[in-house]
């Protein structure tokens, strides 16, 4: 786990390049929020929802496809607690909790949640990036034994068993899902920008994930962590899914459009 010391204490990469990409991401959903003139404030609050709920549901989805390789044994030794709750969040957990506790936020505060979904949902990409590179800093989500071009070696590891095999050369498919997910962005913001909030643009997410995702899971090589059932694992289901209800929302929605055209 790489990080600096400040102030006598250690502070892991991973943490924060989650951070930046945080503010980064809510950054850019706040210009794109106040330039088709809603209400930041609402913004603000369920970002906050959405960063718990997120972490949240990240971590739960971890635990459950993790449930085999935890030390159930240890479980109650503050250390090993400490580095198992540190470490290990599932994307689409993340992405089901954060979802969930936005609706919870708007439905509690009253907030008409799909304008300020719109406009947040092309910065997601933006905070996912960040966060693979610091997985890349933190040595999980690994890729494949490959020496070829710009391969990553891991000389030192946590003790957890989610992190990489070390002195290895391995693909940094950490590094590359982190330029495909700022390219999702820079697209998706383009649009928004240009043609205006849409639920559209939801659905483009979406569908350019799932697919980029499902893809990258070949390239990774931390199996026995991520679980899995027959071919694929969790998260190439899920992706499975996530692609064909896009897809089936993404004809509905040009199908209304073109109704609404004629």
């Amino acid at each position: 786990m790489r990080g600096f010391v400040w102030m006598g204490r250690f502070i892991p990469m991973y943490g924060v390049m989650i951070l930046i990409g945080i503010f980064a991401a809510a950054g850019v959903a706040w210009m794109l929020v106040k330039h088709f003139k809603y209400d930041p404030n609402h913004l603000l609050l369920l970002i906050a929802y959405g960063f718990l709920g997120g972490m949240v549901g990240a971590k739960l989805l971890f635990l459950l496809i993790s449930w085999n390789q935890i030390e159930w044994s240890s479980i109650l030794d503050p250390e090993y607690l400490k580095l198992l709750m540190s470490g290990g969040f599932v994307f689409y957990g993340g992405l089901i909790g954060g979802l969930g506790a936005v609706f919870l936020a708007g439905r509690l505060h009253k907030i008409h949640v799909l304008p300020y979904l719109e406009a947040a949902i092309p910065c997601l990409p933006i905070a996912h990036a960040f966060g693979r590179i610091g997985c890349h800093f933190a040595s999980c989500c690994y890729g494949f034994p490959y020496n070829g071009p710009f391969h990553v070696i891991y000389h030192q590891s946590p003790y957890v068993p989610t992190y990489a095999p070390l002195e290895t050369p391995l693909f940094p498919v950490q590094m590359l899902e982190a330029l495909i997910n700022f390219g999702i962005a820079a697209v998706l913001i383009r649009r928004t920008w240009k043609k205006g909030l849409s639920l559209l643009n939801v659905y483009i997410y979406l569908m350019l994930y799932g697919i980029s995702r499902f893809l990258l899971e070949f390239l990774r090589y931390d199996d026995a962590e991520r679980g899995g059932l027959l071919w694929f694992s969790t998260s190439q289901w899920i992706s499975m899914i996530m692609i064909l209800v896009s897809a089936f929302l993404m004809t509905r929605s040009m199908v209304k459009q073109k109704e609404k055209g004629q």
